[in-house]
């Protein structure tokens, strides 16, 4: 097996179709024994510099986003992530030959070395050394994060996590170190003071390790919180450019969250006043956490500020929850603790993460909520559909979106459709079968003659004015034939099976419903009907 999986990655870097053949393969190494884990990591040292070698060749020789230069961490990723799940189930069996000798110990570094620095990998490799968990792992986690942090800021995280659980004591060289050499990374700062928050909160330590520094971070909040007031107000720094400002923004609410955390813990009261500066700022996260460390600390201003957020949907959740923590939140109206303001918050909080819209909306109108079956759940389940909103005028956007069985909006404009599609559009989207697969218009005109010709026979039979097959699919083994249409004019996509032919018109020319979207609503209108079909008998 290893073979195969040292195979399988060597050639993925030219056929990325491969990456799909090597996380599979990946699946089988739980079964391997330490022995074979060794020569694994071994295998995959020995090659790494011979791919890092081609990703220039590769680059030069790309003709299509399709076949580009596939990096090392996406040809390595599959199998250290089943490497570290195989550790995590040692662990928990608290396997007496879990631990590494000192050669794993060096190949992990190695390996952590030529990832590319905002890599998601290396945050795996440092999960792998913290399950690991022995003093030499520890040391090498501590020393890669104080020396070399990984930038990759979202998958931060899990290099954390195994350092957060009941079972782990933390040294106190691991906590001087940190401390003293790792807080100064913008990147990794705000997970250094969540962990040394956790360890305070939990009693694994008699002090806050920063509690030595808290003057020093004191003056730091106030920094952070008078540079972002100078953001708000328009004033940018000179030499960084939109994406470096957003980052610059999102690494300081980070360590201004973790920060207020610090001082609401320790009660520490010469930061009110820079607690008091916080607030004052116009991001949400920020005045939340602002707030509930005034609250925590007794001060009246940040339990008012708390009750008055809970108007915001995307602050409203943490609110709440702080409300109720601190003893008053049956002083917040009850409508705003009801359960289509709960869905209403989640999707503004979904809307405003980074890898989303990365803002809360300017606006959330409540359409519509309906309870049905959803595929994957065993009972009926309440969805909600938000119309969102961006801005106004001319230059607004908005869009539909649902809270409930998942909280979700697409680029697609869904705003022409009815209800009934809008949740088949999300409902389609999510569900993955075994059963409903995309096939290859070559495939499916080999393997499914009769029915081919009969559904091309149905298409060409529809008044469009022109037809483009795109793909073919197996729905529950039915065939059916996706193609671009044009009918009437109006741009759109045709759907031929056994019994008729669906169109969908594109709509929004700027966020058009394209084919891809267009069988997810297909797909859900079938699903939602079969799953619905008693309630509505």
């Amino acid at each position: 097996m290893i073979n195969e999986i040292t195979e399988a990655i060597l050639l993925a870097q030219n056929d990325p179709t491969q990456l799909s053949r090597v996380a599979l393969l990946a699946q089988q190494i739980s079964s391997l024994s330490n022995d074979e884990v060794a020569e694994l990591v071994d295998r995959i040292l020995d090659f790494s510099d011979e791919l890092q070698s081609t990703e220039e060749t590769q680059a030069h020789a790309a003709h299509d986003i399709l076949r580009g230069p596939i990096k090392i961490d996406q040809l390595i990723q599959p199998v250290i992530y089943q490497l570290v799940q195989r550790e995590v189930k040692l662990a928990a069996a608290e396997d007496p030959e879990r631990h590494w000798d000192s050669k794993r110990f060096e190949n992990v570094q190695s390996l952590y070395r030529i990832t590319p620095h905002d890599s998601d990998l290396r945050n795996h490799l440092l999960r792998w050394l913290a399950v690991e968990g022995s003093d030499e792992a520890i040391q090498i986690w501590t020393d890669l994060i104080c020396d070399d942090p990984p930038e990759h800021r979202l998958g931060i995280v899990l290099a954390f996590a195994p350092l957060m659980q009941p079972g782990f004591q933390p040294p106190e060289w691991m906590l001087s170190q940190l401390v003293n050499h790792a807080t100064s990374h913008s990147q990794i700062a705000p997970a250094i003071f969540d962990l040394f928050n956790f360890y305070y909160r939990h009693e694994k330590v008699a002090a806050h390790p920063a509690e030595e520094r808290i003057n020093e971070l004191t003056e730091l909040l106030g920094q952070l919180a008078g540079q972002l007031g100078i953001i708000e107000e328009g004033n940018f720094p000179r030499g960084l450019d939109a994406s470096q400002i957003n980052q610059l923004v999102s690494d300081s609410v980070a360590l201004i969250v973790a920060l207020c955390d610090t001082f609401a813990q320790l009660k520490y009261e010469p930061a009110v006043g820079k607690l008091h500066q916080a607030l004052g700022l116009r991001h949400r996260r920020v005045q939340t956490e602002a707030a509930a460390a005034l609250a925590r600390m007794g001060d009246d201003l940040g339990k008012q500020a708390l009750i008055e957020l809970a108007n915001q949907p995307v602050a409203r959740l943490r609110a709440l929850a702080y409300a109720d923590e601190l003893g008053f939140k049956n002083e917040v109206s009850l409508e705003l603790q009801g359960e289509i303001a709960m869905a209403e918050s989640h999707l503004a909080i979904w809307l405003s993460e980074p890898a989303q819209m990365g803002l809360a909306p300017s606006n959330l109108e409540f359409l519509e909520s309906r309870e049905m079956y959803w595929p994957s759940y065993e009972h009926p389940v309440q969805c909600y559909l938000f119309t969102y909103s961006y801005g106004s005028g001319e230059q607004s956007h908005s869009n539909i979106g649902i809270c409930g069985p998942l909280t979700h909006a697409f680029a697609a404009d869904l705003r022409h459709l009815s209800h009934s599609d809008m949740y088949a559009a999300f409902a389609g989207w999510q569900t993955v079968h075994s059963e409903i697969y995309q096939v290859s218009l070559n495939r499916a005109q080999q393997t499914f003659p009769n029915d081919w010709r009969r559904l091309v026979g149905n298409l060409e039979a529809e008044d469009f004015d022109r037809t483009q097959l795109r793909t073919a699919a197996s729905f529950f083994g039915e065939l059916l034939l996706i193609a671009d249409a044009t009918q009437d004019g109006q741009t759109g996509t045709a759907i031929v099976d056994g019994q008729k032919t669906s169109w969908f018109s594109h709509g929004n020319e700027n966020a058009p419903i394209d084919w891809q979207m267009a069988y997810s609503i297909w797909r859900g209108q079938q699903l939602l009907a079969n799953f619905n079909e008693s309630e509505s008998a």
